[in-house]
């Protein structure tokens, strides 16, 4: 039994998909197994895939039968019976002792649920800025609860070594917008995250207006437009049940104030130039 299961939810990732399982494959830390999982590419990906993990028999693909969307990370994540467990999506790539050091301080710090060094963003292979969503949460559940979620920003957190018990709880049951942000909040009530001071994770940048984008994707009603993370607030609230302190409130309330903002700015422009200015008070005083 290996100490790590690793997950990759694959979907149209052949152009960085090689880069990706090479860095892997090139790790300090060997002592893990890999499930690739292909939700429906229509380019070479599993091609790739299935090639290499021919090669090297760490590497497990399976293909779905139907698309999973968010539900492909949560098969892998599922998939996973070791102790610990790591996202790794088809277009990052890792310098070779993330996973070592990661584990590391999982091994030092019995109170840590995930551990995750800090992050580079690159596009066409320019570094453009560093990641403000690794810092380390070492509070109380409600204090890092309320930190969290006053700037889950690019959440590069979710992509750390965590402890495969908290993340399987963690994860919620049913698929969302901002799932991610979801998934690492309710990880925070088994644990703390550090963030090691090294960045050694490369991801690709991706348009901050592509995210807005997947809001329209993802609604289940005209509400969920409106109100972005309302299935967010209520996994976490009713599902996961975290905390409910003024601290948290707040943090949701701010949250989903923002992201209401950023939808209507996208999308509905005259609305926003007649109420922007009051919905940034009023996120301004939250």
């Amino acid at each position: 039994m290996p100490r790590l299961s690793i997950g990759m939810p694959l979907y149209n990732n052949a152009r960085t998909l090689l880069r990706t399982l090479s860095s892997l494959q090139g790790q300090t830390f060997g002592d893990f197994r890999v499930m690739l999982s292909d939700d429906g590419s229509r380019d070479d990906t599993i091609k790739i895939a299935e090639e290499f993990a021919a090669h090297d028999c760490r590497f497990t693909f399976v293909r779905q039968p139907k698309n999973l969307n968010y539900g492909n990370f949560r098969f892998v994540l599922n998939a996973a019976d070791t102790e610990l467990f790591l996202f790794a999506p088809g277009d990052d790539w890792w310098e070779p002792t993330f996973i070592e050091r990661c584990i590391q301080a999982l091994d030092a710090n019995a109170g840590a649920v995930g551990a995750v060094t800090r992050v580079r963003f690159v596009d066409n292979g320019q570094l453009t800025k560093q990641s403000r969503g690794t810092t380390a949460l070492l509070g109380s559940v409600a204090e890092n609860l309320a930190t969290y979620l006053r700037e889950p920003a690019d959440n590069s957190r979710m992509y750390g070594v965590f402890r495969t018990s908290a993340a399987q709880n963690a994860f919620p049951k049913n698929n969302h917008f901002a799932f991610d942000w979801t998934f690492s909040a309710a990880t925070l009530l088994f644990g703390t995250h550090i963030e090691l001071s090294d960045a050694l994770m490369e991801r690709e940048t991706t348009p901050t207006d592509k995210y807005i984008q997947y809001v329209r994707r993802d609604a289940g009603s005209a509400l969920d437009r409106i109100i972005p993370l309302r299935a967010m607030t209520a996994s976490l609230l009713f599902e996961k049940r975290i905390p409910v302190t003024v601290q948290t409130l707040r943090a949701l309330a701010a949250a989903n104030l923002e992201m209401h903002n950023s939808y209507m700015r996208a999308f509905h422009p005259l609305y926003w130039r007649c109420f922007g200015w009051l919905l940034n008070r009023i996120h301004w005083r939250l």
